[in-house]
């Protein structure tokens, strides 16, 4: 059955028609990369609320949760690059169809039309905000080091002496949250996944997935350009559809009228 029905997807008749070309970038482009922007930051709070449960002791186990994690995300935005490319060439071949037939076409109208590099330009604006988030704790990361702050309580029985007060003193300091802590944060944030992959045990893998984390953070809107491209042939495959469908429907009328006219020769026989 399975084996059917790829053999049905690969068998799919493809019939592309001309459409008019839209433009590289406008302002419904800027609109779908805000829109694609909200998309990720949706991704980034699943990321912390599935963040922890993707802690995974098993080292493989751990890699292949955090990436399929990421693999679903970019699978959505592919979906939604789909859809759009889709919807663009149709409206792309009315727009064909009014210019051809000598009616205006408004610049309007064009803004929804599809262009083969107008997906890759959305994916582009809504990475900027990303990277530029990312992009100043990647430069300046440092492996971090962790320094013993909490004392047993039978120490504070020392504070008391002249020459160990002032030692014991700087333990009793409260760490302060520094912007450098507020980058790290924002940017593990925006990788989590990777930075699960990473663990906090391993700081040398995780100081790299800092430096990496420009691209890292873009990685899953990489399936919206993608899904956008596919836009032609999926109109494609519909008009095959409806082709095919309605070759079915006049073979079955034929075939109606052939029954009819065999039925309608027998009785004038037994006539």
């Amino acid at each position: 059955m399975q084996d059917q029905n790829k053999k049905n997807k690969k068998d799919r008749k493809l019939i592309y028609k001309p459409y008019l070309k839209g433009n590289l970038m406008d302002g419904a482009a800027l609109k779908q990369s805000l829109k694609l922007l909200l998309f990720f930051l949706m991704f980034a709070f699943l990321y912390v609320v599935a963040g922890s449960a993707l802690q995974l002791s098993n080292g493989i186990l751990r890699i292949l949760a955090n990436l399929l994690l990421v693999a679903a995300c970019g699978a959505i935005l592919m979906n939604n690059g789909a859809r759009l490319g889709e919807s663009e060439v149709a409206y792309g071949e009315i727009a064909y169809a009014r210019k051809e037939a000598g009616k205006p076409v408004e610049e309007k109208e064009k803004e929804r039309c599809f262009h083969p590099m107008k997906g890759v330009m959305i994916a582009l604006a809504a990475a900027v905000p990303l990277i530029l988030l990312t992009l100043p704790y990647a430069l300046t990361a440092q492996k971090q080091t962790y320094i013993l702050q909490v004392l047993p309580t039978w120490v504070g029985g020392y504070g008391n002496q002249s020459e160990l007060s002032a030692p014991l003193a700087y333990y009793q300091r409260s760490a302060s949250l520094s912007a450098m802590d507020m980058l790290r944060m924002v940017n593990r944030i925006l990788i989590l996944p990777f930075a699960n992959i990473a663990t906090t045990e391993n700081q040398d893998a995780l100081l790299v997935m800092d430096h990496l984390s420009p691209l890292l953070a873009c990685l899953p809107l990489v399936g919206f350009p993608v899904g956008y491209m596919m836009g032609p042939r999926n109109r494609a495959m519909i008009h095959g559809d409806i082709s095919s469908s309605n070759k079915r429907y006049q073979r079955r009328q034929r075939k109606a009228v052939k029954a009819r006219q065999a039925r309608t020769e027998k009785k004038n026989e037994l006539i």
